[in-house]
């Protein structure tokens, strides 16, 4: 990646990372968890939700990790069944960005009268580009999360069916994590482009 390339990405990864966290923290702190709030993270300020090492792996491996908000199940009337609730809410935030961003793709060609072909020429300007980068790595972040394995989202879906099976997932995370990052990266790119091809059909349906 060029250093373009890399400082997009820097600014789409904080802003949509800081938005997750962020979800993580307000979701919480209105289910009476006031842990958030005292750590400081109940705030959409992406610098509150920076990782330092986590920032550094854009340099080397073109992705970023976001510091996590701590939060205590424990506050919540029903501890198992919120958790689940909050761990399938934060990834939307995600699509929902995603979905944001393909709408203001279509509406900036719809004014201009572009044809739909042109939105994805490679000679395509810098801030279509950027719009559609957003998107895509938005819809990466919330398959990602998805993963049920610790500290990512889905394993709190795991906790909720499995609780038992759970355990072991606990004492081998950062091996799944490895093979993950490794061997399965390349099957959650394709379900990315996926559903990104999906959604915008979907709404280019809608403004074509």
């Amino acid at each position: 990646m060029d250093v373009l390339e890399i400082v997009q990405l820097a600014i789409i990864l904080a802003i949509s990372i800081g938005l997750h966290e962020y979800a993580h923290a307000y979701i919480s702190y209105k289910l009476w968890d006031p842990t958030p709030k005292l750590q400081g993270r109940l705030t959409p300020n992406p610098l509150k939700h920076i990782d330092p090492i986590g920032f550094l792996m854009i340099f080397l491996v073109n992705f970023w990790r976001g510091k996590p908000v701590q939060v205590n199940p424990m506050y919540y009337k029903n501890p198992l069944k919120w958790e689940l609730i909050v761990a399938l809410w934060w990834p939307a935030t995600n699509l929902v960005l995603a979905i944001i961003w393909i709408f203001i793709i279509l509406i900036y060609s719809k004014t201009l009268w572009l044809p739909i072909t042109s939105i994805f020429q490679s000679n395509i300007d810098i801030i279509n580009l950027f719009r559609i980068r957003f998107s895509i790595l938005n819809i990466a972040l919330a398959i990602f999360n998805l993963i049920p394995i610790p500290p990512l989202d889905g394993f709190r879906i795991v906790k909720f069916f499995l609780k038992e099976q759970s355990q072991n997932i606990e004492r081998y995370w950062i091996f799944l994590l490895i093979f993950i990052l490794f061997f399965v990266w390349p099957i959650i790119s394709q379900a990315t482009q996926f559903v990104f091809n999906i959604l915008f059909t979907i709404f280019w349906n809608i403004f074509y």
